[in-house]
């Protein structure tokens, strides 16, 4: 097949093409999603014509379709543990190539280190040919990598600094991109552990908070059990929002003297859970002050505040009363402006 007719076939493909790669990036996104299998990122891209073309000049290809990874997905996770579950969601959801496919750990020798990563060659299963919006793709295949943030680290690395340069690099130099690769991966097999550790700890404070064992010291993972076990039945995933990345609210009630999960609870036991989720866009962070305010207005706000919110919604005051938390109380201990009428500043008291 001549080069001018490789070219014809890419032009008249391309579209397909990327129209495979957007539907399968989309349709691996829910997948994961649906699994409940956290991942850093999952992208897709379409080779270019030029990688096509400079593709099928090196190697003896006699037709265009042999060449596979025209339509790629690329899927990052935060550790090698998570790489194997979104594998087995691969395998079952795909039909798999298993002749072009293949881990690149396991092809390397036990005294090697390196790029590693899971190579497949896919395309959409019988089930889904046969449904009217992925029929247009019998016949096409598509490559998906999967690889953890460190090995996609190395590989960037290696693909930049030793790949295209590999015929000129001193040996020196090599050995010591060897040796990162090595830290590199066993800092993955650490990152597993610890992540497995969590998960156990995580088990543990579950079980003991289903027994009412609440002696247990606060931390965002206890904290986040002890929660999701006492607002079980409510929208947990809308409770949730910027817990992890929010760690102020554990230094709050640690200034408020709040100490373990039996104090939370008591904390949480002046109202019922739904007076707590009441509130619109109620969420575990605004519980816990509003849970603190209740409890104690002068403390919390000399003692565990510090200025870490500075606003409340004015639609929202009415449910701040029916807890039990007035205007007048709160103007004791901290400023309150109403320039804004969608909400209620907050400012520390002048100290004069």
């Amino acid at each position: 097949m001549d080069r001018s007719a490789v070219e014809a076939w890419y032009d008249q493909n391309h579209s397909r093409y990327q129209d495979l790669t957007s539907t399968a990036e989309t349709l691996l996104t829910k997948l994961l999603q649906g699994k409940s299998i956290p991942y850093h990122s999952v992208s897709g891209r379409l080779k270019t014509r030029k990688s096509f073309l400079d593709k099928w000049d090196q190697k003896d290809y006699s037709a265009p379709e042999d060449i596979m990874d025209v339509a790629g997905l690329r899927i990052i996770t935060h550790t090698t543990a998570e790489v194997k579950r979104v594998c087995e969601v691969i395998e079952q959801e795909f039909t798999i190539d298993t002749s072009n496919s293949g881990d690149k750990a396991q092809n390397m020798g036990v005294d090697k280190v390196g790029y590693l990563s899971v190579h497949y060659i896919a395309s959409m299963n019988e089930t889904r040919l046969g449904l009217p919006e992925y029929e247009r793709f019998t016949g096409m295949c598509f490559e998906i990598q999967v690889r953890s943030l460190l090995q996609h680290a190395w590989a960037e690395i290696e693909h930049d600094r030793n790949y295209k340069f590999a015929s000129v690099l001193p040996k020196e130099i090599q050995r010591k991109f060897y040796l990162v690769a090595g830290t590199l991966e066993l800092m993955d097999q650490e990152f597993c552990a610890l992540s497995s550790e969590i998960d156990k700890y995580a088990e543990m404070v579950t079980e003991q908070t289903e027994k009412g064992e609440l002696d247990i010291p606060i931390d965002s993972t206890s904290l986040l059990q002890y929660l999701n076990k006492h607002f079980e039945g409510y929208d947990l995933k809308s409770l949730e929002r910027n817990f992890s990345k929010n760690d102020k609210i554990i230094q709050e009630l640690d200034d408020f003297g709040i100490k373990n999960l039996q104090e939370v609870d008591e904390l949480l036991n002046q109202k019922s859970s739904s007076e707590w989720v009441e509130t619109p866009s109620s969420s575990f962070i605004g519980i816990l002050r509003r849970a603190m305010i209740l409890k104690d207005a002068q403390k919390y706000f000399e003692s565990a505040w510090h200025e870490n919110w500075d606003f409340i919604y004015s639609s929202k005051w009415k449910y701040w009363e029916k807890l039990g938390i007035h205007k007048r109380d709160l103007e004791k201990y901290v400023k309150l402006t109403y320039d804004n009428p969608d909400y209620i500043e907050l400012e520390k008291l002048d100290s004069n």
